[in-house]
């Protein structure tokens, strides 16, 4: 009847109004058709969390010192999970935190292979983030020990496999519409802990002029009709508010943030990743009151950062990904592999991961424990104003120390990749591990992020 399909002639009577106006209620009630056309802002989110608190005694992280079972539970950990995008193209996205000291690699793996039976996800699109707890179940030293006591915490380690698994897929069924935004505020409780005497090191401490990163950077997760689902913070802090005489259970200052920003906002799920603080700590330390007053303090920032402005992100993610093996012999090459081949975990395997949301933001994630200096030059050669820098990410075995702190010495370089792979002379490393990874992250960030 009529020429042109896409016209439809106006009926400008009242009734005709309102046939109209019940035709287009019909039509946005209409399942499947694309959100992105009325809001590009939307993709599908989803947000899980799970308690993974030992409910038995078992061997715990962090201090030499401790060598008995833990005493019971102070504070309950969790692990949570944000799962982005749909299963087309490249697939969704992933984050797990852990509030672990460390979720040893092939525990990761495991998971990331039960979870691949259920969705496509490829291991670019996979992070586990340790919250690197020190009074949490010590899984990395789980084969060590004998007895009662191995048979607690293998039976720990089947559990929490099983636990991630559940968050994750939990996390992917509960994809809805859903908003991404971020802002950056910033918190004051990590003090660098390296004391210096004649410029090197002789203890830790609370250094007032140290280096540190006090930046807290802040994504709000958010469905179609603008509801808080979940939110995922970053402080560059070492999660060891609690000591070596400690023998409890307890998520330290990252489980009280959780716990103050769910009691701010109930029903919402908080992820609490942990940036380049290898060499800071919470001051003050020593109790689980002192553990509370970081978490508030967080707690706080998120509430007043929460009143905007938020800068909304793109969508569509893009993840890069590849493993930097550091090889020390001049004569040799550093060689470099992008495949999706499963990863050795050797220590000398630096397994990085980035996300960028088009143009807008730029999730860096670093495995091990990484000190500041990492960060700082990371937001010095690159746009700082938009990049998200995490570490204890993949893998959580060693030191990555800068030529600042080899020159100073001490705890954190003796514990090094450095001094482990260098026979105890770190300074021989060349180039340093630090310009290798640094210049490692550039060819992962889009172009986008060079430059200012």
């Amino acid at each position: 009847m009529f020429a042109n399909p896409s016209f439809v002639p106006v009926d400008c009577s009242l009734r005709g109004l309102y046939f109209s106006l019940i035709l287009l209620a019909v039509v946005l009630a209409i399942p499947g058709l694309p959100l992105a056309a009325e809001d590009p802002g939307l993709s599908p989110v989803g947000v899980a969390q799970i308690d993974i608190t030992p409910s038995y005694p078992v061997r715990m992280y962090g201090y030499a010192a401790r060598r008995t079972e833990s005493e019971g539970v102070a504070g309950r950990l969790q692990a949570a999970a944000l799962v982005l995008g749909d299963d087309a193209g490249e697939g969704p996205a992933v984050l797990l935190t852990v509030d672990s000291g460390v979720v040893p690699p092939e525990i990761r793996d495991e998971v990331l292979r039960r979870v691949r039976e259920q969705i496509p996800l490829q291991t670019a699109r996979f992070v586990l983030a340790n919250s690197h707890t020190h009074a949490g179940p010590n899984l990395r030293g789980r084969r060590q020990f004998e007895g009662s006591e191995r048979e607690r915490i293998e039976r720990y380690a089947g559990e929490l496999t099983d636990k991630l698994e559940q968050v994750v897929l939990a996390a992917a069924a509960a994809r809805q519409p859903g908003r991404l935004s971020w802002t950056q505020g910033t918190v004051g409780f990590a003090a660098n802990r390296r004391v210096l005497r004649d410029g090197r090191w002789s203890g830790f401490g609370a250094v007032p002029d140290g280096a540190v990163d006090h930046r807290l950077p802040l994504l709000r997760v958010t469905d179609a009709q603008h509801e808080l689902l979940a939110l995922v913070v970053n402080y560059a802090c070492h999660n060891t508010t609690l000591r070596g005489n400690f023998v409890q259970i307890h998520g330290d200052w990252t489980g009280s943030a959780i716990r103050a920003i769910q009691a701010d906002h109930p029903g919402v799920i908080p992820l609490v990743t942990i940036g380049c603080g290898a060499d800071a700590d919470p001051h003050p330390h020593g109790t689980v009151e002192l553990c509370d007053q970081h978490g508030r303090a967080l707690a706080d920032e998120v509430n007043r950062l929460l009143a905007g402005p938020f800068q909304p992100l793109d969508p569509q993610l893009s993840s890069h990904h590849a493993v930097l093996e550091i090889v020390y012999q001049p004569e040799l090459p550093t060689a470099e592999s992008t495949s999706d081949r499963p990863v050795t975990h050797s220590p000398s395997e630096l397994e990085v991961t980035v996300w960028a949301f088009g143009e807008d933001l730029a999730l860096i994630f670093l495995p091990h424990e990484v000190v500041v200096d990492y960060a700082l030059r990371i937001q010095r050669d690159f746009d700082g104003s938009r990049l998200w820098i995490t570490a204890y990410c993949h893998d959580v075995a060693t030191y990555l120390v800068s030529p600042r702190l080899i020159e100073e010495g001490g705890y954190e370089v003796r514990s090094s990749l450095s001094y482990r792979l260098s026979g105890g002379e770190p300074e021989r490393v060349t180039p340093p591990i630090k310009q290798q990874l640094v210049e490692h992250v550039g060819r992962l960030l889009p172009a986008a992020f060079h430059s200012q």
